[in-house]
């Protein structure tokens, strides 16, 4: 298995000039300890670098980065960068995330999957997971109708070897301009994908300062 953390991002809706997976929480950044959750469990990484790569490379090594110079266009981009090449079970992250490691290793035992945290009144800016007859069967932003369960996606999941090809070909399906999830939307939507709850764990993403305010404040203590 290789973790593919999508780390391209500029964040300009938290006013800072740096990339969002550089944000530090508790006096460390986002990446070092995403870096440190994925050693726990064995798990080489790659890191879509875009925004600020050079300051992401004093963490990872270049080796171990692949760019996206499009980064501004959408993580669709990104995705597609961090799967080209690859022929193993693929763990897909968000980097703008803190969260309890448990909810990675979760999603790493899973064959293919997302981490959910159960909601009812999601925003414009969630991305909601649904799930029919205990199989996920759609992944986009705000309500979702007609599914038996529905809950926010925590940003990361976990594709088999054996569905890359199918996972890849509905990337090159896809807005080449667009979020990544409507990729996935659509191979979940064809070939399902298994989940695990992760409500009343310590999680959150982290868009604006109110989130990373937050994530200070009620997420990091949780985790220590």
């Amino acid at each position: 298995m290789i973790a593919v953390l999508l780390a391209a991002g500029v964040g300009r809706r938290l006013g800072r000039a740096s990339p969002k997976c550089l944000l530090e929480v508790g006096g460390r950044t986002l990446l070092e300890r995403h870096l440190e959750n994925l050693a726990a469990l064995g798990i080489p990484v790659r890191v879509v670098t875009g925004f600020g790569a050079r300051e992401v490379h004093a963490f990872v090594p270049p080796a171990q980065t692949v760019h996206n110079p499009e980064y501004r266009r959408g993580s669709l981009r990104s995705l597609a960068a961090g799967l080209e090449g690859l022929d193993d079970d693929v763990l897909v992250m968000d980097a703008d995330v803190l969260y309890d490691p448990s909810i990675l290793a979760d999603v790493a035992r899973l064959e293919r999957g997302f981490a959910l945290d159960p909601r009812t009144d999601p925003g414009e800016e969630e991305m909601m997971i649904g799930v029919r007859e205990g199989v996920v069967r759609a992944i986009r932003r705000g309500r979702l109708e007609g599914f038996d369960l529905v809950g926010e996606g925590v940003g990361f999941f976990k594709v088999d070897r054996a569905s890359l090809p199918a996972l890849a070909a509905c990337v090159a399906r896809a807005d080449p301009d667009g979020d990544y999830e409507q990729a996935l939307d659509e191979f979940v939507g064809r070939w399902g994908a298994g989940f695990v709850r992760v409500g009343g764990r310590a999680w959150t993403e982290i868009d604006f300062p109110e989130d990373l305010e937050r994530a200070a404040r009620e997420i990091l203590p949780r985790l220590a």
